[in-house]
């Protein structure tokens, strides 16, 4: 059997309602309307705005996380430099980088990078049409390489977007940019969301295309080879099972987890599948109301067990919910359920965690009615929670800046997921203590995961900025 240890948490947080913190308001001319995600380096969060700032094209900006030093670092102007942004920053240690849905030099949208205090900006690359346009998800690194998807564009014909979409790689200064693929309503069609990797393949879903009885289809989900090669269609959404993703996937090295934003119960499912495409199945069907939410529109993260995300519609409202389910689809709840024009409303992207917290935007409400920044505290006083001891798994120093070190009962292996559940780094066959080095990974939150034959622990932590002797 086995050893079950509870303790107390001691973060005060209250009712469900006391729960939810509206921290900070957008006011237009520090950005409106964010439908992108944030991102975290440990000291602070980043993310963009759709509209809003000098030229109401959208801005780049950074905060902490209880609200406080709320930076604007860049403003869109359109043909110069882009404007519109969708998806979310990405980072590699030193810059930033994202893309912008439309504006640059033929208005198709730009990819760009910029450092965190907001110097250095530099556009990559302007969109033209046959090389991708309208970009809506967000980017991945690999290596040297960024790997992203356009909405529309590409060689093959779409009435609504100019083409059907591509999925591309480009060097990170820029050189090198190389279509991989182009849709073509077979193999997808209008991808949305964002790419991952399992590590030898990069994964994705397409908004629209493949069989599935929605006009121009309900959706795939797709494989594919970093190089290009080796694409293979893994699920034709059919709308019982879902319909129009514009997600991403978070992988726990078994499945692959998502949402889409209808089909199901006509208000959209989250589902897994396997890498090879077998064995998907419908973890919860959204039903709208005042109770279960409706249309998700963002991704899924997780913190070992449980998955979390938000809905753009339902609740007490009408307004969004925010929700938590186990990874086998049960132990629905929706967490929050009382978006208001007040506090925000509609959040349309996805969430993030620093372990007590969970933190995210709303695309509308707030004082301006131009979008809020929120949490959502994860624990309550006297809130007793399991952990699953029998691996007596210790993690030290946390936060750390460079080296994390684990000290275990037994022979373990060891994976890093960064908050959306990607694999960053693997060690297998691993001995009772192992040191393991940081360097290479962003400032922000990550969850440690040990396994052995027969159980799975998971961990948060924290990679903090180094600091430098004087």
């Amino acid at each position: 059997m086995k050893n079950i240890i509870t303790f107390l948490v001691i973060v005060f947080c209250g009712s469900s309602y006391a729960q939810y913190t509206k921290i900070f308001d957008f006011a237009g001319a520090n950005g409106k309307y964010p439908v992108s995600s944030l991102i975290s380096d440990g000291s602070y969060f980043y993310g963009m705005t759709m509209e809003g700032g000098i030229s109401d094209s959208g801005t780049v900006f950074k905060i902490k996380s209880d609200g406080s030093g709320f930076v604007k670092l860049f403003d869109f102007s359109g043909a110069l430099n882009g404007s519109y942004p969708k998806g979310s920053l990405i980072s590699d240690g030193t810059f930033l980088y994202g893309m912008t849905y439309s504006g640059g030099t033929n208005n198709n949208g730009v990819i760009f990078k910029i450092k965190p205090d907001g110097t250095g900006f530099s556009k990559l690359l302007d969109f033209s049409g046959v090389n991708g346009r309208f970009p809506f998800g967000s980017l991945f690194c690999n290596g040297n390489f960024l790997y992203g998807m356009t909405c529309g564009g590409g060689t093959y014909p779409d009435n609504l977007y100019n083409g059907s979409g591509v999925l591309f790689r480009i060097n990170k200064d820029g050189t090198g940019d190389t279509v991989l693929l182009n849709f073509n309503h077979t193999n997808g069609q209008n991808p949305a969301g964002s790419l991952i990797t399992d590590g030898t393949f990069l994964y994705g879903m397409t908004s629209q295309g493949g069989t599935g009885p929605c006009g121009d289809g309900c959706g795939v989900v797709f494989k594919i080879m970093p190089d290009g090669t080796g694409y293979s269609k893994l699920l034709d959404f059919s709308n019982s099972s879902g319909a129009w993703p514009l997600g991403s996937f978070f992988y726990d090295d078994i499945f692959l987890y998502g949402v889409t934003q209808d089909g199901g119960a006509n208000a959209g499912i989250i589902f897994r599948i396997k890498p090879d495409g077998s064995s998907d199945s419908t973890l919860f069907s959204f039903t709208g109301g005042p109770t279960l939410g409706a249309y998700p529109l963002g991704s899924l993260i997780t913190d070992g067990t449980f998955l979390y995300g938000t809905t753009y519609d339902g609740g007490a409202n009408f307004a969004g919910t925010i929700f938590k389910i186990t990874k086998d689809g049960s132990g629905y709840s929706t967490l929050f359920d009382n978006f208001t024009y007040a506090e925000g409303s509609h959040p349309c992207s996805s969430l993030i965690s620093d372990g007590n917290f969970l933190y995210g935007m709303t695309s509308e409400g707030g004082v301006n009615n131009s979008g809020t920044i929120f949490k959502y505290c994860l624990t309550t006083v006297g809130e007793e929670e399991p952990i699953i001891n029998n691996i007596h798994l210790i993690i030290y120093p946390n936060p750390t800046s460079d080296i994390l070190t684990i000290e275990a009962s037994q022979n373990i292996t060891i994976e890093i997921l960064n908050i959306n559940g990607q694999i960053i780094k693997a060690i297998y066959n691993r001995g009772k203590k192992t040191k393991i080095d940081l360097e290479s990974l962003s400032c922000g939150v990550y969850i440690i995961k040990v396994k052995t034959d027969t159980e799975v622990v998971a961990k948060k932590f924290v990679k903090s900025k180094k600091q430098v002797q004087q």
